[in-house]
């Protein structure tokens, strides 16, 4: 999850930014940008999409996450009501009341089932968790390939720009090669 908030994550939500009603004059200026830095919008178009699918996974997976916390509660509080009613009955049976007793334990049985089930519920819900947290740090992972192939785009872009404007160093001197040209 600490993708979002990198270097990455400002490029696609710039992009996401841009599709929500950005100026179109704004639009122009930065893909005219990108394309100075040697970006084309196909490179664009996949960090955008990675990065809307990566917060949509992270998204889920934070929901999961809660639906599990959620249900582990309900699931404690079930337990308790369960062990209360239990004690309750034992307590009606020491008194002589076994129709209280009864009823309790009927209801008691009742809870249980409500419990069974809310903790199968946990189960399936942590192995989508866990599936969720697989799928977030595959999309991370080519988050980071797109980054890197965007970071190589600009950087051969800008090494290219400063040979173009005359900044290229020489391996040699061009005198010195003159001369060893010439046999000197």
């Amino acid at each position: 999850g600490g993708l979002l908030g990198g270097p990455f994550g400002a490029l696609f939500g710039a992009q996401i930014g841009a599709s929500f009603g950005a100026a179109s004059q704004i639009d122009k200026a930065r893909k005219d940008e990108m394309k100075r830095k040697g970006l084309s919008p196909e490179m664009l178009d996949q960090a955008t999409e990675i990065g809307v699918a990566l917060k949509q996974a992270v998204e889920g997976l934070q929901a999961i996450q809660e639906s599990v916390d959620t249900s582990q509660r309900l699931a404690k509080s079930l337990d308790r009501q369960e062990q209360s009613l239990y004690e309750r009955a034992k307590s009606a049976i020491e008194t002589g009341d076994d129709e209280g007793a009864r009823k309790l334990l009927l209801e008691r049985e009742s809870v249980k089932e409500k419990l069974v089930k809310i903790l199968k519920s946990v189960a399936e819900e942590r192995k989508r968790a866990a599936i969720m947290e697989s799928n977030v740090e595959a999309l991370e992972m080519r988050g980071l390939e797109i980054e890197q192939l965007l970071r190589r785009s600009v950087g051969a872009s800008s090494m290219q720009n400063s040979a173009d404007i005359g900044f290229s160093l020489e391996r040699e001197d061009p005198l010195l090669q003159k001369f060893r040209d010439l046999g000197m």
